[in-house]
């Protein structure tokens, strides 16, 4: 895993292993590198991740560790956080 994207939140999250690998438990954002090919996409989209349009370059999705970890070995990934979930007031 390249440690080096995830931020601290998302590194003790994976690391906490309370979940199986495939577990998708984690909710976390995507910053990427320039706007996404389609292949990339597909990518994105097959790990869970929601893509939106296609000039975004931030996106997110429910992950299990190991497509977390999987992405974190993609050059076009910029980084990985961990996001928290929003609840209605």
């Amino acid at each position: 895993m390249d440690h080096a994207k995830l931020d601290p939140s998302l590194s003790a999250a994976v690391e906490a292993g309370d979940g199986g690998p495939e577990d998708r438990n984690l909710l976390v954002t995507v910053v990427l590198e320039p706007a996404p090919t389609e292949a990339q996409r597909e990518v994105l989209r097959g790990a869970g991740v929601d893509v939106g349009t296609a000039d975004r370059t931030v996106a997110s999705g429910m992950l299990s560790r190991r497509v977390v970890e999987e992405l974190s070995h993609e050059p076009w990934v910029r980084s990985l956080t961990l996001s928290s979930s929003r609840r209605p007031l």
